[in-house]
């Protein structure tokens, strides 16, 4: 069920009365001068006198209830040791039955009496810095950068408080430290990467690495767009590589999807919109090409095209997508880029052909019949436009070109031509050639319209190997592209076409067909982008980075698209600096080119190259003061807060002394960044108090650190950042709202990892090393997925708002392939999935862990001992006594003849050991079918049976891990339950939980029960209440 928004900061006086222990108000009418004292002196004294003051404490001093009321912490571990039996000493007098109830009510009294007068008091005020974890998490998130681990040497951190990592106490500073802090500073800021518009951080911290991951990035957007394509192999010097590939524009899997929705479109079912989401299509160019498709305007070209997509089946796209590939192939060519800019040399990459041409060349590859008869070779000419004047064509020098031999004209061949000069009129003229004048031949001709032809003629012409079905119609001609004879710095590519069309260049017909073959153009060109960038298609190129993406542009870019394309090019020159590099490479191919070529091919690319270096030296120059404020941006999010106007003074004052020593401007900057990140600003949650006594709301930038170091062991994000700024975090709804949204996001792994784990005691247990590999050689590959289980168990826990309860009895976990079979189970996957039904496994919970169950373990056999402590302390919150003096340790393997269970229990009647060990040995013989890695098992070691059958001190039986669940959830839930609130309050605030925080927790509990034990019951009452939101007067005493 949905939760409900906790909004009140804590209960109202009368309503915490109302959940108050009867005994709270008995106790306070126990008069301490006149039964509490009496009783002290007489039991207690003896030891705990000023005097001898045993255990460093003194009783004696405690002359009235005011003495009494400055010492809570005191009288609590009276409470416990006396409730507990640990006092008096067994060797000493105890007490009576109705001392020990006299002395435990008035206790309880006083201390409720306390808690409730200073309910709500937000602690110490302490100033911490910030734990390894944080540090290195902050950084993380600042710079976007997953991979940095800065504080990887720092001395480990301690744990304090409720035993988490973060707490205050345990959070000191040192020189060593300090000096730790300034080398990770500077190796932070060495991944800065100074860009037109500010600064980004990278992984790698070269500019060459720099320079890659920005020629990524754009190839990673092209790709998002274009398909791949055949290759074009050029050998440069001996070595091949393949040009021209990528960027295509992926046609088929749009005409496809048109096709496939082409009548609930024409039916208007569905819209063009519908269709490219609905296909993951681009939205822009399946409008494009849907209007194409579709219209009416007369074009000659896609004429052919929309007559196979009406006709063409809805599930079959071949013919659609041939008809398009023949005239992309037809009307475009891919050049050089490293010719691109030179005397005569291409305008572009992709250019577009025409097969238009008043007369043209064909070639013919001829093959001798295999019968040796005449080889047979068809003449064809078709008049383009059905509607317009007719010609002829004339077949001009019509010969066989043998390699190593001499030309021989048809003509000169008795019987080939049926005259002299060819002009043909008619469709199909059929040639034989005898097989005798074939070898290694082409037929070769130059064809052109004859003399008498109507000048608005257009023919296509073709000369083919074999005799076509029948008289085509206008067809995609074959393009062929290649480099005549010349020097390495001409522009050498030539294009010829399998099927020209022969027109007069100034004729209208020429004019029509060129508009039809722009129609087509522009709505199908062969590539969308040039997706290599760095180009490799000659030897010597003044071309760094080329840039063509003109067509993606207009058939499929949105202007924020544009835009951000742009920023992505203007980010790959600016950090490559490649108008400078231009400028050294110009020089070093002109001194090349003197020597076997023209170097005045290169003297137009000379200016412009010089223009564009001298602009980019004045471009880095504007930009200096964009880095700086960039610098300071950062520091506004690494200080956590707005920068006052004379800090942000100081750091541009900085950065000018540093550019006056003559530092460069990128060390200046990365400098500052580093000053940054070693300000107390950054280093400390430092929290403004007020004069006085009384405790005052932190203020809205300061809760949200609060919050986000609670949630996500980091600084707040944007989101948490906006809200803040806007005065309005304080408010009841809406922190409660972000701190909803905190918990969804995938950050709360590391409330996960911080506060599950280290709660648990398993969150080193990936580097535990204390396992035999002898026994149990499959563990160190296994404990990363055991801890992994844990972390992804309490994440989704606060993010699916779980019950607390769920902790003990849930019938699902999460594991992945190589855990699952350690479990026992048979994967269906490797992957990490959750699996539901363990239960029935005999596992469930974190009792069932296999990591908490290794982690209370030996090298080399289980530990009751340890399993039943970790019970009885981390999860029922239990106070036991430390162990006596001179206790032996037991051995690793037990004795022959002796099971673990009853190694254990022969240590546990020893006298001094009992009283302890019947407390804590049940819980962990309860859990004896687990062997020290977590397995399941009914044997030890040794082959001996397992017993997991045991009894309480109270006579409440137990048999194993459903036993031991059953036991908490029905007679200790509260315990357990208080236990996760307090702990969970203990790691948000940074500190013990104190007496004063008693009625919260209290309050917690009730609102547990109320709301079906939702985690998020326990978290929002955490950061709604006082303690959370508020921090102590300056002139009130640190002390609890």
């Amino acid at each position: 069920m949905p939760r409900t928004c906790g909004v009140r900061l804590i209960l109202s006086i009368p309503g915490l009365l109302c959940v108050w222990p009867t005994w709270a108000a008995e106790g306070v009418a126990v008069s301490f001068e006149e039964k509490i004292r009496p009783l002290l002196t007489e039991r207690c004294i003896t030891c705990h006198s000023t005097e001898k003051q045993k255990g460093e404490l003194d009783l004696e001093r405690f002359v009235s209830i005011a003495d009494a009321r400055k010492e809570p912490a005191i009288w609590q571990n009276v409470l416990d040791q006396i409730a507990s039996g640990e006092m008096p000493p067994r060797k000493e007098p105890q007490l009576l039955a109705e001392q020990k109830t006299l002395l435990i009510t008035w206790a309880k009294g006083t201390l409720d009496q306390i808690a409730l007068a200073n309910a709500g008091d937000p602690g110490p005020v302490a100033i911490r810095r910030l734990s390894n974890v944080e540090y290195t998490n902050t950084l993380r998130d600042l710079t976007g950068i997953d991979a940095l681990d800065p504080a990887r040497e720092f001395p480990a951190d301690g744990a304090a408080g409720e035993g988490f990592t973060n707490a205050s106490a345990a959070l000191v500073m040192s020189p060593a430290l300090v000096s730790k802090y300034l080398d990770a500073a500077k190796e932070i800021a060495g991944h800065a990467v100074l860009l037109p518009d500010g600064i980004r951080f990278s992984a790698r911290t070269t500019p060459r690495d720099w320079t890659d991951e920005s020629l990524g990035q754009i190839r990673a957007f092209y790709s998002r767009f274009s398909g791949t394509g055949n290759a074009t192999a050029v050998n440069l010097q001996g070595v091949k590589f393949d040009t021209n590939a990528g960027g295509r524009l992926p046609v088929e899997q749009y005409v496809a999807a048109l096709l496939h929705e082409r009548e609930s479109l024409r039916a208007g079912q569905k819209t063009v919109a519908d269709v490219s989401k609905g296909h993951s299509l681009n939205p822009k160019y399946t409008a494009i090409l849907w209007a194409a498709l579709n219209d009416t305007k007369p074009s000659l070209v896609l004429e052919g095209v929309r007559t196979r997509f009406r006709d063409a089946p809805a599930n079959d796209a071949s013919a659609v997508v041939s008809a398009i590939s023949a005239w992309q192939q037809s009307l475009w060519r891919f050049s050089s880029i490293g010719h691109i800019g030179k005397v005569n040399g291409p305008k572009g990459w992709q250019e577009a052909v025409s097969p238009v041409a008043a007369q043209h060349e064909l070639r013919l590859k001829l093959t001798p019949p295999k019968d040796r008869g005449d080889e047979k070779v068809y003449l064809s000419i078709t008049q383009v436009f059905h509607d317009g004047p007719k010609g002829s064509v004339l077949w001009d020098q019509l010969r066989l070109v043998t390699k190593g031999g001499k030309d021989l004209l048809l003509r000169d061949i008795p019987g080939v031509l049926p005259s002299a000069v060819l002009v043909q009129s008619v469709p199909l003229i059929e040639l034989s050639i005898p097989a005798a004048a074939i070898k290694e031949t082409e037929l070769v001709a130059t064809v052109k319209l004859a003399g008498d032809c109507d000048p608005e003629a257009a023919i296509q012409v073709q000369m083919l190997a074999a005799k076509p079905a029948e008289v085509p119609g206008l067809s995609a001609s074959n393009a062929r592209s290649g480099n005549a004879p010349g020097q390495w710095s001409d522009n050498n590519l030539r294009t010829s076409h399998s099927a020209p069309i022969l027109a007069h260049d100034a004729s209208a017909a020429a004019k029509r067909l060129a508009a039809a073959f722009d129609d087509f153009r522009r709505v199908f060109p062969v590539a969308l982008c040039y997706t290599k960038i760095v180009p490799v298609d000659e030897v010597v190129t003044l071309t760094l980075f080329y840039r063509e993406d003109d067509q993606l542009r207009r058939l499929m870019l949105d202007d924020e698209q544009s835009a951000a394309l742009d920023r992505m090019w203007s980010e790959l020159r600016f950090v490559s600096e490649s108008p400078l590099k231009q400028v050294d490479a110009f020089d070093q191919l002109w001194q090349f080119a003197t020597q076997d070529a023209k170097p005045e091919a290169f003297e137009p690319m000379r200016e412009p190259i010089r223009r564009e270096a001298e602009a980019f030296r004045k471009l880095a120059i504007e930009v200096e003061p964009r880095h700086v404020q960039a610098v300071i941006d950062f520091a506004d999010r690494a200080w956590r807060r707005p920068l006052a106007v004379v800090e942000q003074d100081e750091l541009r004052s900085l950065y000018r002394k540093l550019r006056d020593q003559t530092l460069p401007h990128p060390t200046a900057v990365r400098l500052l960044i580093a000053r940054v990140l070693v300000a107390p600003a950054f280093l400390y949650k430092a929290e403004k108090t007020n004069p006085g006594v009384t405790a005052t709301p932190v203020s809205d930038e300061e809760l949200a650190s609060r919050l986000s170091y609670f949630l996500w062991s980091s600084c707040p994000d944007d989101e948490l950042r906006r809200v803040a700024a806007s005065g309005r975090l304080h408010e009841p709804e809406i922190l409660v709202r972000q701190t909803r949204r905190m918990l969804k996001d995938a950050k709360v792994r590391r409330l996960a990892t911080e506060f599950g784990c280290q709660w648990l005691g398993i969150r080193d247990l990936d580097t535990l090393n204390e396992k035999s590999e002898r026994h149990f050689p499959t563990f160190l590959a296994l404990r990363g997925a055991m801890q992994e289980e844990a972390i992804r168990y309490f994440a989704d826990l606060f993010q699916e708002d779980r019950s607390v309860v769920s902790l003990i009895d849930a019938d699902h976990s999460f594991m992945n392939g190589d855990l699952a079979r350690h479990y026992g189970l048979i994967p269906a996957t490797n992957d990490w999935r959750r699996i539901d039904g363990i239960r029935a496994r005999g596992r469930g919970g974190v009792l069932g862990f296999a990591g908490t169950l290794a982690r209370q373990a030996g090298a080399s056999r289980t530990s009751p001992i340890l399993r039943g402590n970790w019970v009885s302390e981390v999860l029922l919150g239990e106070k036991l006594p430390r162990p006596p003096k001179g206790v032996p340790v037991l051995p690793e393997e037990a004795p022959n003849g002796l099971t673990e269970r009853q190694l254990i229990e022969r240590h546990s009647s020893d006298a001094s050991c009992a009283k302890c060990h019947q407390r804590i040995d049940p819980f962990g013989f309860a859990l004896e079918g687990f062997d020290a890695i977590g397995r399941a098992r009914t044997k030890d070691a040794a082959d001996l049976p397992i017993d997991t059958h045991t009894r309480l001190p109270n006579g409440r039986e137990l048999d194993g891990l459903s036993g031991l669940r059953n036991y908490i959830l029905t007679e200790r839930r509260d315990d357990f339950l208080r236990q996760f609130a307090r702990k969970l309050l203990g790691y948000a605030l940074g500190r013990s939980v104190q007496l004063s925080d008693q009625p919260l927790l209290d309050t917690m509990l009730v609102d547990l029960k109320s709301k079906d034990d939702k985690v998020g019951v326990v978290v929002e009452r955490i950061v709604l209440s006082r303690q959370f939101r508020e921090i102590r007067g300056r002139d009130l005493a640190t002390g609890n």
